[in-house]
């Protein structure tokens, strides 16, 4: 079995306390962790600048597209960053995914 972290920036605590509820209730992931950030990012032609809140899910690989689709539909942004990384770890922790999230 394949395990990746979810990153997925946001707009603010409530819509990443939300998404993150979303995913855990779903059974998409396992665990999200939230951070607050600021971006400096290129949009329509201007450089911006925010504070975000980002988020990593920990989940397995095969539930990337689900979640990809629910944070779509639920996000407030036009174009949210929703992009995963691959992951290797302790065989304990991995399998605590594993059985925490839906196949």
């Amino acid at each position: 079995m394949e395990f990746i972290i979810v990153y997925i920036t946001t707009s603010d605590t409530v819509e990443a306390r939300n998404i993150a509820s979303e995913l855990v209730s779903q059974g998409l992931v396992a665990c999200v962790n939230m951070y607050p950030i600021r971006s400096v990012f290129m949009w329509e032609g201007e450089v911006n600048e925010d504070d975000e809140v980002v988020l990593f899910a920990k989940t397995t690989k095969n539930n990337f597209e689900p979640i990809r689709k629910l944070v779509r539909s639920i996000h407030s942004y036009e174009l949210p960053a929703i992009v995963s990384w691959n992951i290797e770890g302790d065989s304990e922790f991995l399998e605590w995914i594993s059985t925490s999230v839906s196949h």
